[in-house]
């Protein structure tokens, strides 16, 4: 069990173990802001990251982009989905290959992490132009909302005294500062800044538990998003306890509440479709 709290060295070495597609993904957010970035530089940049290839082009082949014969390389691959479809089959990877495993610590298997990251990352994306948010980077909030839990669990994992979190407790965060010294929105704040994704984004993720009056539109709407999970029952154990979707949450994250019902229907149509993608 660790006593004391976490340090930044001890965070820098869980980085180094984490995958590389997260941080791949964060590269090609920037690439593809850029109007003369072309497929070849895609490509490159993709290829960096055998794993995360491979876990592409199995994905395109799937039942949801499926046309023709099957893309045996990685720009069969991209040529199949599409330029514009590029960073949302490269998050679908990310996500899969950062929880390719249980996370011990919270007594929660890789599927339900990633069932939890998709549908929150699905609904995100169609609140986002309501919420008048870039919908790449809302996206991209709920896809890694739980980084921080990955790494924390990396960071106990060889600790056998480091009890499991009960299906009980109401309040993840009370829990990990007790046990770890530190909560997952920190250290996925801490990661994500190491991985250079936008401030905004960095923040939303470390405040969307509890956002108050001075965080940002992103941390309401993930908030938001979050609950809408808990609800379709793909929420992660203690957190239902926080998810506020009061008219007034609603207010804060500009969007209304026939906004997030037609959102709820639309990614949960996507979702059915996409969690055997990432599975």
């Amino acid at each position: 069990m660790i006593a004391a709290s976490v340090s930044r060295d001890t965070l820098l070495l869980v980085v180094k173990v984490l995958p590389t597609a997260p941080q791949i993904l964060a590269h090609l957010g920037q690439l593809l802001l850029d109007i003369n970035s072309g497929l070849s530089e895609v490509t490159e940049l993709l290829r960096r990251d055998a794993g995360l290839t491979a876990r592409i082009i199995r994905v395109a082949n799937s039942s949801v982009y499926a046309k023709g014969a099957p893309a045996s390389s990685l720009v069969e691959a991209l040529a199949r989905v599409g330029f514009k479809e590029v960073y949302r089959l490269t998050g679908f990877a990310a996500v899969a290959q950062m929880s390719d495993q249980k996370l011990l610590l919270y007594g929660i298997s890789g599927a339900r992490l990633r069932e939890n990251s998709l549908l929150a990352a699905l609904v995100m994306e169609a609140l986002a132009p309501a919420a008048g948010i870039d919908a790449r980077m809302a996206y991209t909030a709920g896809l890694l909302r739980s980084t921080g839990k990955i790494a924390l669990d990396r960071l106990v994992r060889e600790d056998t005294s480091c009890p499991v979190l009960p299906a009980d407790v109401a309040d993840v965060s009370e829990w990990e500062l007790k046990i770890v010294g530190m909560t997952n929105c920190a250290a996925a704040a801490f990661i994500l800044g190491e991985w250079r994704f936008p401030g905004e984004m960095i923040a939303g993720i470390r405040d969307h538990y509890h956002p108050d009056e001075s965080a940002n539109v992103l941390a309401h709407l993930l908030h938001i998003a979050s609950g809408v999970a808990d609800t379709a029952r793909f929420g992660c154990v203690g957190e239902a306890g926080y998810w506020d979707l009061s008219p007034a949450r609603l207010e804060a994250a500009h969007v209304t509440d026939s906004d997030v019902r037609a959102a709820r229907l639309q990614a949960l149509e996507s979702f059915e479709a996409l969690r055997a993608v990432v599975a």
